[in-house]
């Protein structure tokens, strides 16, 4: 059985997925300024990279509003 400590920490740690996600935003990033010129793909790059955080920092949200309902306490 597990305990609520670690059930606490399995809810809000980031997911291996959700760390390889954000090493790819990063890696876009930085190849969005070092060709330091706007066109279309950079445009196309930013538009995912905002999609992709969108979705990652709602799923957090959720992740502590469902650790909140289950009365674990939260850092």
């Amino acid at each position: 059985m597990k305990t609520p400590d670690s059930i606490k920490k399995e809810q809000l740690r980031i997911s291996i997925d959700d760390a390889s996600n954000l090493k790819v935003l990063v890696q876009e990033i930085n190849e969005i300024i070092n060709k330091k010129n706007v066109e279309e793909d950079t445009i196309r790059k930013l538009t995912n990279i905002i999609t992709t955080l969108d979705s990652l920092r709602d799923n957090y949200y959720w992740r502590l509003l469902r650790a909140s309902k289950q009365n674990h306490m939260i850092d």
